[in-house]
């Protein structure tokens, strides 16, 4: 409760900003255009229309409606700076002061030639006849100043240059106000105090101006008033948006708690659902309040559509604690994956501090706070407040979760065909940086713009900056800009400083042309036609003395201050900057030459101090950055999220596994937005974060249905998929119901938000666990060892260079061997050579193998060679150890693409031809140098174990009088098994036993006696080899292999009693007959039923296994597919025609040994038993031996 208020009084403290703009990423590069914008002041200016409405409508209606709006403008000066447009007494009279003041620097050629036409005497009688009359009219004391000092009304030549100020080329003043061409419609401009894309303040007043425009419109029913601006427009967005979010939120948390109350038949889980998220979205909010002095509220409104993937968290809680009552193993089925979800997300969010864009750094600072506080919350409360419970009703989403996606063929083949089209699409996704198809535009506005731009196309607006240190240099460039820019055939209008503060140059150029046109002899003249003329019209003699001074006065030049001092809203808006001087001109085009203008501008100016600004393209050139952050974005996050899953996997390969699906979502994803031509833009780039934290924690939680099914053989995968479902309905109805929205943006964050998740979902559910389950589950079912990733590689690597390598030295020998001039019967032996060194090349590319031959001298005289035969490598590991050899080999070596030429070149023969057949070229193949090499078993075996032994060497040796060699090869049966590609981590060692003489009668006198004689006694002298050369580790790698991939820890516990009890395993070895059948009662993971059958493969096994989670890891394991091994689940089961009970890791033992039993071996177990009609015969450190008392 204390967390509660505080987090409540931090977010009642928190300052919002609702500059939408925020979102986009800030200038981060130094160059001099980027330098020049942050010193720049645009201004949004609003435009105010007052448009007749029928033709009988009169200028005088228009004007006296904008006259009531100027006057009660003011009373909301707090929200703006100036109105442009009108030209009230007050701002004429300044204006006319100033350039009264000024007057020869603003008159060009054409002034004076109309000055001229002024100084006749019946212009000035004329000129003074229309004074006259202003006096006597209703503007004479508006004008009474004018007249007096300027008869002539020479100012109002100069004042023209002002009126650009207030409008472009299309409008003109009258009756005090700007009015179009076609006098239409009065437009005022109004300048307001707040940026164009800033809400909270514009929000008041935008009302507050409507307000006032019901007041004009009722008032005066013959006009028609409107308003045109970027705040109306932004505002509007941000209403919208708003409106939408609480229309779609309100029906989907509707919609969503009906669900779950439907689901859970419980009125209150919608509230406990909720109670996570609302606790973590205020953590967040309370660390923003300590570590940000304002947050964006953008970022806030983005992160609204957290809660489809916060209340995830509480779903999957929920959901697996209806079929889970115990709290201890609902953490572990939970407390990993929501740890993981939340942490990997979390992370993908945090990537957005490297975005630079206030905005998404708030929103990845909030976003990552409140995802893990929310997971941690989840596992926090709910316990405490959600007892769960079975529910005894089977609703659809139970029955479509039970259904095997990754089984259907027609989803199969549309995810495999998705992924081919996204081959030849995903690259034509592309980004959309016109904010303008993203933006909310209301009716009035779209009719306002049409309004202010009836006459012509919408203008584009370009800024030109010219900069430098020195004032006179800078308003001498800015001259020259504005010369050229005046003649440019692109440019409509021109917005220029110069016409007001033109370079000291050009001023007294101008003073000088004064004083040249306004001789003493001209001045006179003019001063005496005046008097006259004024005083037969009645003034008073000396009325204009003022203006008489004028022409006599000496001018001097002005600067930039003296504007600053005569308007500076003017001021303002054309001259900037902290570090240097700036002026800006503005430029106004027609859209379609906008190009071609900036080209020429480009080429005429490079090297010149002047800076060419298109705000829209500086936005989408911002927004440009902006992919580029995305794209590092994506690749940060990629990497923290693989950095992520090994931390808590703990194996390379899981973690490549699980990347897979999230790089597929986000390949699919990508190829179907450019197959329908749907582009990204600012918001639903965002999105995607969602998105790949959606594909992320379903890709986290269906791994861990799998490693369970891997770990214990149980199928939990409807259960995850009952969570992953609801965590898709959440989605759909939280973010997917905005489709309905009217804002494009919104509409564009639903749709690739609906797009991303299902992607994430048909991947989840089809492709994923068929990856997975190809990967590990395939192995185990064929009775395969469990692999890691090293030991694919290396196996590749070494099958790859196998390849090749058999391949070059086939071409080459059969490619010398026609050219060496050496006999045949040398050639072979060089060639025996190569072919041995090549050979031993293979099994030496891989180092960890350890390679050693014992007696290799016996090899000298000419034998028959028989091995044992359990690996593809021995006929390499003959090779190495021997090269004058002739192999008897299978047909598929004869035959064989790769080597089958080599091996029919160097004399080798096929065994299916028999050995009658094959003796007499065999034998001239052979001379006096070669042994011939057979492997009696006739085929590899599954395991360590020597089959049969076939009586074709035995022949061959009696009809080729040569001796029996006996070669035992140990480790290859468990460095590269039959039926395995894998090269595992073994040991290759070679013993050369002692010759067997033809006429050594203790193995018989005929090839059939020889044959069983010699194969018991090879297999006794292979036992007697393995128990002397196989260790307490000998296993050890082989063991911990089989517990890979296992979750909660299984292998660390492994590892852990492995090093306890190792000497106590290997004991085993010895202690138990190599054919024994054994019962075994055990309460560990299956890990001395491993050993033992390793140990010796022809032992018969049955085990009861007291602990049932234990048990099921244990029968999960390969070995069942592979040995004579069964697990049972009732005690009585294990004894049946077994003789050996072995019992281990037990605290206590109460079953009744039966009478079949005559051995007993207690290993690793704390009870201290005694058994009836047993005795103790051996007692070693954790090992005891019972053996029943013999009765007559």
């Amino acid at each position: 409760m204390l967390f509660f208020v505080v987090a409540i009084f931090a977010v009642t403290q928190l300052r919002f900003n609702e500059d939408i703009t925020r979102i986009i990423p800030q200038q981060k590069s130094n160059n001099s255009t980027t330098e020049i914008v942050r010193q720049m002041n645009f201004t949004d200016k609003i435009a105010v229309f007052f448009k007749k409405k029928t033709a009988t409508t009169t200028n005088e209606n228009v004007s006296d409606a904008a006259q009531q709006f100027a006057d009660t403008l003011p009373e909301l000066k707090e929200y703006y700076e100036s109105v442009q447009g009108t030209l009230d007494e007050a701002l004429f009279q300044k204006s006319f002061e100033f350039v009264y003041n000024n007057l020869p620097i603003y008159l060009n050629d054409d002034d004076y030639t109309i000055i001229h036409s002024k100084l006749n005497n019946d212009s000035i009688s004329a000129q003074t006849a229309r004074n006259y009359e202003t006096l006597l009219g209703g503007n004479a004391a508006f004008m009474k100043d004018v007249i007096v000092n300027d008869p002539l009304q020479l100012s109002f030549l100069a004042l023209k240059k002002l009126q650009q100020f207030q409008g472009d080329g299309n409008y003109k003043f009258q009756n005090g106000f700007l009015f179009s061409e076609d006098e239409s419609k009065i437009i005022l401009f109004i300048n307001p105090k707040f940026s164009g894309s800033e809400t909270q303040n514009n929000e008041l007043f935008v009302a507050k101006l409507n307000e006032l425009k019901e007041v004009i419109n009722s008032q005066h029913p013959e006009v028609v008033m409107s308003y045109f601006g970027s705040p109306f427009i932004a505002v509007a967005n941000a209403q919208q948006i708003k409106g939408d979010i609480l229309t779609t939120v309100a029906i989907s948390v509707t919609a969503l708690m009906l669900l779950l109350i439907f689901y859970y038949r419980n009125w209150l889980v919608p509230v406990i659902v909720m109670i996570p998220t609302v606790f973590g979205g205020l953590f967040g909010l309370l660390c923003l309040y300590f570590l940000r002095t304002e947050i964006s509220a953008i970022s806030l409104s983005i992160a609204a559509i957290l809660i489809g993937i916060t209340i995830d968290y509480a779903l999957h809680f929920l959901t697996h604690s209806k079929n889970n009552l115990n709290k201890e193993q609902l953490f572990k089925d939970v407390a990993k994956p929501l740890l993981m979800s939340s942490s990997t997300t979390a992370v993908a969010f945090l990537c957005l501090l490297f975005i630079h864009s206030d905005a998404l750094v708030d929103l990845g600072i909030f976003a990552s706070i409140a995802v893990v506080s929310t997971a941690v919350f989840t596992l926090i409360i709910l316990p405490h407040i959600y007892k769960g419970k079975e529910l005894k009703h089977n609703h659809a989403i139970d029955k479509i979760a039970k259904y095997p996606f990754e089984k259907n063929k027609i989803l199969i083949v549309l995810s495999l065909l998705l992924v081919v089209v996204s081959a030849f699409t995903y690259h034509k996704v592309r980004f959309d940086g016109d904010l303008s198809k993203i933006n909310f535009m209301p009716e009035n506005q779209v009719l306002a713009e049409k309004e202010l731009y009836a006459s012509n196309e919408i203008a584009k607006k370009l800024f030109v900056v010219s900069y430098d240190e020195n004032q006179e240099q800078l308003l001498k460039s800015n001259e020259q800009l504005l010369n050229a820019l005046s003649t440019n055939v692109y440019v409509d209008h021109v917005q220029s400083i110069s016409n007001l503060v033109p370079s000291k140059d050009a001023q007294n150029k101008a003073i000088e042309k004064w004083k040249l046109f306004w001789t003493t002899t001209k001045v006179n003249q003019t001063i005496e036609s005046i008097e006259k003329a004024s005083v037969a019209q009645g003034f008073h003699e000396q009325t204009h003395q003022p203006f008489y001074e004028t022409l006599k006065r000496n001018y001097a030049t002005i600067s930039l201050n003296a504007l600053k001092d005569f308007n500076a809203e003017i001021y303002q808006e054309f001259v900037h900057g902290n570090n240097k001087n700036l002026l800006s001109t503005v430029v106004s085009i027609n859209p379609k030459d906008r190009d071609a203008f900036v080209k020429q501008f480009e080429e005429d100016n490079k090297g010149k101090n002047l800076a060419l600004i298109d705000r829209q393209a500086l936005n989408e050139q911002y927004l440009g950055y902006l992919i580029n952050d995305f794209n590092s974005l994506v690749s940060y996050s990629f990497i923290a999220v693989i950095v992520i899953l090994f931390v808590f996997y703990r194996r390379i390969e899981l973690v490549l596994v699980a990347a897979i699906p999230i790089g597929l979502t986000g390949f699919i994803t990508a190829g179907l937005m450019g197959l329908l031509n749907i582009p990204f833009n600012i918001f639903s780039t965002i999105v995607c974060t969602l998105v790949f934290g959606h594909g992320i924690d379903f890709t986290i939680f269906m791994t861990s249905a799998l490693q369970k099914q891997y770990t214990d053989g149980k199928d939990e995968m409807p259960l995850y998929r009952t969570s992953i479902i609801l965590a898709v309905l959440t989605t759909i109805l939280a973010i997917g119901a905005l489709i309905f929205a009217q804002h494009p943006a919104l509409k564009s964050i639903a749709l690739i938000a609906l797009i991303g998740v299902s992607v994430a979902v048909l991947v989840t559910f089809v492709l994923y666990p068929i990856l997975f389950k190809f990967l590990f589950f395939n192995r185990v079912k064929k009775g395969l060892s469990p692999i890691s990733l090293s030991l694919l590689v290396q196996s590749i690597l070494m099958f790859t260079y196998y390849t090749l390598a058999s391949l070059t030295v086939s071409v080459f020998m059969r490619c010398i061997f026609w050219i060496l001039p050496l006999p045949k019967h040398k050639k072979w032996l060089v060639f025996s050579k190569i072919m041995s060194s090549y050979m031993k090349s293979v099994l030496y590319l891989k180092p960890t193998i350890s390679k050693r031959i014992f007696n290799k001298e016996r090899l000298q005289e000419q034998t028959v060679i028989i091995s044992n035969h359990t690996s593809f490598l021995d006929s390499l590991t003959i090779g190495m150890t021997y090269s004058k050899v002739v192999y008897i080999v299978n047909d598929w070596v004869y035959k064989s693409p790769v080597f089958g030429r080599a091996v029919k070149f160097l004399g080798f023969y096929p065994a299916t031809k028999g050995v009658a057949q094959g003796l007499e070229p065999l034998e001239e193949r052979l001379g006096t140098d070669f042994s011939v090499m057979i492997f009696p078993e006739g085929t590899r075996s599954y395991t360590s174990e020597i089959n049969r032994f076939h009586k074709g060497a035995f022949f061959m040796a009696e009809e080729l009088q040569l001796p029996i060699q006996p070669v035992y090869i140990h480790g290859n049966a468990d460095l590269l098994p039959k039926g395995d590609f894998i090269i595992y981590n073994a040991i290759c060692h070679v013993y050369v036993g002692t010759p067997i003489a033809l006429d050594d009668e203790l193995f018989g006198k005929s090839y059939a006696e020889r044959t069983k004689k010699i194969s018991k006694f090879f297999k006794e002298e292979y036992t007697k080899i393995r128990l002397k050369a196989e260790d307490a580790d000998y296993f050890k790698e082989k063991l911990f292999l089989n517990y890979l991939y296992k979750e909660h820890g299984v292998l660390s516990k492994i590892k852990k009693d492995f090093k306890e009890h190792k000497s106590e395993y290997h004991h085993l070895f010895s202690l138990i007959d190599e054919k024994a059948s054994i019962a075994h009662i055990t309460s560990d993971f299956g890990q001395v039923d491993f050993l033992m059958v390793n140990q010796f493969p022809s032992r018969k096994i049955t085990t009861f296994n007291i602990n049932a989670e234990h048990a099921a890891i244990a029968k999960a394991s390969y070995i069942l597919n592979k040995f004579k091994l069964s697990y049972v689940d009732e005690v009585d089961a294990i004894w049946r025609n077994n003789s050996v009970l072995v019992i281990s890791h037990l605290d206590n033992f109460s079953f009744e040994v039966p009478q079949q039993i005559k051995q007993i071996i207690v290993v690793c177990c704390t009870f201290n038993a005694t058994f009836t009609n047993f005795t103790l015969i051996e007692t070693k450190e954790k090992i005891k031996i019972y053996q029943r008392n013999e009765t007559n």
